[in-house]
């Protein structure tokens, strides 16, 4: 079953370990989003009119949900570099490998620091098979599993802006400022790499063919 959605208003959806301590409170109350917590992992996602949002719920014994967890994602990211083709934007799924290398980078001392600060928001760091242009972020994705099935979940970037995400996420003028320009240069916006606004219908309908087209 596929979910597509949108929220209304501009929200923050918290990874599972965040809490409302994590966030600059002053940010928070001049701002006055709504809070919502996500049972995924995963960290700090800004929703809204910019991020189309995706569920796939797979029952148990489905074939595509595999007893290695980071393979299982690797249909859904390139289900949406061909999707994206669709649409005349060039992606790519990231290979685990280099997922774990930027990982691996949070616990060198030299760059610690900054890739711990990246880390609060979800399209600061790569997963396996996010998608993605050169470096840049435009699906992320996570995943709930149960005895009773998986559900997995992708963000689109309609459109990127950081300044509300280095407010809430920055504690200092300086982390603020990292922030801004970091989490820019970290995803992009369909609407950025198209060169016009994409419409939610364009990239749910090229999806759905797709999919329909791999099932065949």
């Amino acid at each position: 079953m596929l979910y597509w959605s949108m929220a209304e208003s501009d929200g923050l959806v918290l990874g599972y370990s965040q809490r409302h301590t994590f966030l600059n409170q002053t940010a928070l109350a001049e701002l006055e989003l709504p809070i919502y917590h996500r049972r995924a992992g995963g960290t700090a996602v800004l929703v809204g009119s910019h991020l189309l949002a995706l569920d796939v719920v797979l029952p148990a014994g489905h074939p595509l949900i595999l007893n290695d967890i980071v393979e299982s994602y690797r249909w859904l990211g390139e289900t949406w570099v061909a999707a994206l083709r669709q649409l005349g934007i060039e992606t790519r799924a990231v290979p685990p490998e280099e997922a774990h290398a930027q990982r691996a980078l949070r616990k060198q001392p030299e760059t610690s620091s900054y890739e711990l600060l990246m880390n609060r928001a979800c399209y600061g760091t790569l997963s396996p098979y996010e998608v993605v242009v050169g470096q840049r972020k435009v699906v992320g994705m996570d995943m709930i599993r149960r005895r009773a099935g998986s559900l997995l979940q992708a963000g689109v970037l309609l459109h990127w802006d950081t300044e509300q995400l280095a407010q809430l996420l920055g504690h200092t003028v300086e982390e603020q400022e990292l922030l801004r320009t970091g989490l820019y240069e970290r995803a992009i916006g369909l609407d950025t790499l198209a060169g016009r606004s994409v419409g939610i219908n364009e990239v749910i309908a090229a999806f759905e063919h797709t999919i329909v087209s791999l099932a065949q």
